[in-house]
């Protein structure tokens, strides 16, 4: 690709940042992520202006016999991947001792990388990494599906203590196949509380209506919920 700095350079350049995030974020938006189309989309493309007005800059400033100031190319692009780093921050969310997101702040920083390639008209290394991170994204992830076959979910249930108590309750959902990562319990003088986040294996559907049959044959249980986390 031509180093000269036109209009239709730049115009390619963003062009291709957009064609990029734009596979990169669908694939998180159709599965619900909290970084989606248009955050991908948005952080490489301005990763990539960023890059350009750099090389701008650079070009700008290079023949000048006396230049006010050095432009140091690296600077700039640390200081947008450091940036970004609020925003993959934000994607992560924790729920008792389960950590979500951490596929997609990576995703979100790789994508401002790509958008840095194609801001500074490395588009072929642009090109590959979009191709590597997109396979990653779906292949690993179906891999990862069919190896582990584990998801998560938070059950709360609502029980009178003087019936049963949080010990037989935890021992039931131990049998279920909960494998519980973190509980909360509360007990007030004529109701108590039980919140549990764990992961099981099996078909959600089946699983989850075994759970909450069990649960609701026990004496002094009242309302039970199940909350699946995807």
């Amino acid at each position: 690709m031509t180093s000269e700095l036109t209009l239709d350079t730049f115009l390619v350049r963003l062009a291709l940042s957009f064609a990029a995030a734009f596979v990169l974020g669908w694939n998180r938006e159709e599965v619900g992520h909290p970084a989606g189309l248009r955050t991908h989309v948005l952080l490489c493309v301005a990763a990539c202006t960023a890059m350009q007005l750099g090389h701008w800059l650079l070009v700008e400033t290079g023949d000048v016999g006396k230049p006010l100031f050095r432009l140091d190319l690296m600077r700039l692009a640390q200081g947008v991947l450091a940036g970004i780093g609020f925003i993959g921050a934000g994607t992560i969310l924790k729920q008792g001792s389960i950590v979500r997101g951490v596929t997609t702040a990576a995703t979100v920083w790789l994508v401002t990388v790509i958008g840095l390639c194609f801001g500074a008209g490395a588009w072929r290394l642009g090109l590959c990494a979009t191709a590597v991170t997109f396979a990653t994204l779906e292949g690993l992830g179906r891999l990862e599906g069919i190896l582990r076959r584990r998801s998560y979910g938070t059950v709360t249930v609502e029980f009178d203590p003087r019936q049963t108590s949080h010990g037989a309750l935890l021992h039931l959902l131990a049998a279920t196949g909960l494998g519980i990562r973190s509980r909360v319990m509360e007990q007030d003088e004529g109701e108590a509380r039980l919140r549990c986040i764990g992961g099981y294996r099996g078909e959600e559907e089946t699983w989850s209506l075994r759970l909450l049959e069990g649960l609701r044959r026990t004496p002094g249980v009242g309302r039970v919920t199940w909350e699946e986390m995807g």
